[in-house]
C-alpha cells in the first residue's frame, strides 16, 4: 500500500469515527446509563492498562481506543434499551392510550436500538475480533429476554447465565478489542480474571441499586436473596482480585489494597444490612461505589507509579 493511500485511509477511518463520536456526543444526555458512564469508561480503561502490564505491550492512545470506549459504552446503552424493549407490556398494560403510547414507545426503541448497531458497526472498522465480540454480545442481550425468559417464564433464576452473561460478553469485548491494537494473545486464566473482576463489579451494582427501595428486585429475590447474591459477589471480587494483582506484577500495597477492599464492604455491607426503618433508601455501599473503589486502585497503581 502507498504512503498516500495509507494516509487516505487513516484519514477516512477517522472520518468515520468522528462522525460516530458527534452523533454519540449529541446524544449522550438523552441515553440511559449517562450517570453510570465514568465506572463504565474506568472498567473498559483499567481492562486495557491489565491486558497491556500483563502482556508487557504498551497500548498507545488514538483513535482506536476512543472508538472502544465508544462501542463499550454503547454496547451497555443496547443492554438497557433491550431491556425496556422487553419491559413494554408490563409498563404499559392496557387501554387504548396507554396502547399508543406503548407503540410509539417501541418505535423509539427500536430507532434507538438500530442506530446504536449502525454505530458499532462504523466504530469498529477494520477491528474483526472486536466487531465479532460486540455481535456476539449484542446477540446475547437480545436472546436473554426475548429467547430465555420466553422458554422459562416461571424461572426467572434459569436465565441467569444468558443475562448475566450478556454484561460479562461485554467486558470481553474490551479483552478482543485489545487483540486487535495489540496483535498478541493472554491466556483464558488471564482473560477471566480481569474480565471478571469488572464484571464483579457491574454486578454488584445491579444487585445492589434498589436495596433499600421498593423497587422489584433483580430476578425477584427476596431481601436474604439480595444479601447472599451481595455476598456471593464480594467473595468472588476477593477470589479474583489477588491473583489478577500478582498477574500484572502489581505492588505489595495494591495487593494488600486489592484484598481488603472486598472485605471491607462484605462486613459493610452485613453490619449495617437491612438498616433502619425509619432511614428508607439506598444505603451507602451500595451502587457503584465498589466498582469505583477498586477502578480508583487500579488506576492510581498503574498509572501514578
Amino acid at each position: 500500500m502507498s504512503p498516500r493511500l495509507s494516509l487516505a485511509t487513516s484519514h477516512a477511518r477517522r472520518g468515520r469515527f468522528a462522525a460516530a463520536a458527534a452523533a454519540v456526543g449529541s446524544t449522550l444526555g438523552r441515553l440511559p446509563l449517562a450517570a453510570e458512564a465514568l465506572p463504565i469508561a474506568g472498567a473498559f480503561v483499567c481492562s486495557l492498562l491489565l491486558y497491556g502490564r500483563i502482556a508487557g505491550v504498551a497500548v498507545e492512545p488514538g483513535w482506536r481506543v476512543l472508538a472502544g470506549l465508544a462501542s463499550f459504552f454503547l454496547l451497555f446503552v443496547q443492554l438497557r434499551l433491550i431491556d425496556d424493549l422487553d419491559d413494554l407490556e408490563r409498563d404499559y398494560p392496557t387501554g387504548h392510550a396507554l396502547l399508543a403510547r406503548r407503540e410509539a414507545r417501541r418505535t423509539r426503541l427500536v430507532a434507538s436500538l438500530a442506530t446504536s448497531a449502525l454505530l458499532l458497526v462504523a466504530l469498529n472498522t477494520g477491528m474483526g475480533r472486536a466487531t465479532t465480540a460486540a455481535a456476539a454480545a449484542t446477540a446475547l442481550a437480545f436472546a436473554a429476554p426475548f429467547v430465555f425468559k420466553r422458554l422459562l417464564p416461571s424461572r426467572p433464576l434459569a436465565c441467569f447465565p444468558a443475562f448475566e452473561g450478556a454484561p460479562f460478553a461485554i467486558f470481553m469485548y474490551g479483552y478482543f478489542l485489545w487483540r486487535d491494537m495489540a496483535g498478541r494473545e493472554l491466556s483464558f486464566y488471564v482473560v477471566m480474571c480481569v474480565a471478571g473482576s469488572m464484571w464483579a463489579g457491574y454486578e454488584f451494582w445491579k444487585f445492589s441499586r434498589k436495596v433499600g427501595t421498593t423497587a422489584l428486585q433483580p430476578y425477584h429475590l427476596s431481601a436474604r436473596g439480595i444479601r447472599v447474591a451481595l455476598d456471593l459477589l464480594l467473595i468472588l471480587a476477593f477470589g479474583l482480585n489477588v491473583p489478577l494483582s500478582r498477574l500484572a506484577g502489581l505492588s505489595q500495597t495494591y495487593a494488600i489494597y486489592a484484598a481488603t477492599l472486598p472485605l471491607v464492604w462484605l462486613v459493610w455491607l452485613n453490619a449495617s444490612w437491612p438498616g433502619p426503618a425509619s432511614r428508607p433508601g439506598r444505603p451507602r455501599w451500595a451502587g457503584t461505589r465498589f466498582i469505583v473503589a477498586v477502578e480508583l486502585g487500579l488506576l492510581a497503581e498503574i498509572l501514578l507509579k
